[in-house]
């Protein structure tokens, strides 16, 4: 498969996708919720499961909240070097016509998706972890990510992207935590 063909695939799937902004109220409320906000709920949910499983010592509470940081601080790094090499425009700054639900806060790059990357860093750490009920993560990281696109925020690539360095920075973690 050519590069060519390839991005109009992945512009097929956003003109799709963004063409249905507008047109349903209740749909473009959920497209803004998990553009915008899941991610916090993700979080809070991360954050506050180490209350609900039972704990011998306080690094047990600590270690996966400081491990997700700093795995995610590497990774939010490695975004921006690479968008600064990619630099890939978002959808409504390459094409006016596109529909957006919200101005984010930075515009100059869109691929990869760093809200991608975080949503399924939450979800991959939570599971390494085993925190309960981390299963739950995963529906909420495909609402982040089907948001974005749907907010004419990032192509599907950008999502493919964000969720490529997840999975390649959780297997680097699993990796280092058996060492």
């Amino acid at each position: 498969m050519n590069y060519s063909l390839f991005m109009d695939i992945n512009q097929l799937f956003f003109n799709k996708i963004n063409a249905l902004v507008g047109k349903n109220k209740i749909l473009d409320a959920f497209g803004r919720a998990g553009a915008e906000w899941v991610i916090f709920i993700m979080f809070a949910w991360f954050f506050l499961s180490g209350f609900l499983f039972p704990l011998t010592t306080t690094w047990q509470f600590f270690q996966p909240v400081l491990t997700f940081f700093v795995v995610w601080l590497i990774g939010w790094g490695s975004d921006i070097l690479i968008g600064m090499y990619i630099r890939e425009g978002r959808p409504h700054l390459t094409d006016p016509n596109k529909k957006i639900l919200f101005t984010p806060l930075m515009s100059w790059k869109s691929f990869p998706s760093d809200h991608a990357m975080t949503a399924f860093l939450i979800f991959m750490v939570a599971m390494i972890f085993q925190l309960p009920l981390f299963w739950g993560l995963l529906p909420l990281a495909l609402w982040v990510c089907w948001g974005r696109v749907y907010a004419g925020l990032h192509y599907p690539i950008d999502i493919a992207g964000g969720f490529s360095m997840a999975l390649i920075l959780s297997v680097i973690l699993y990796n280092l935590l058996l060492i």
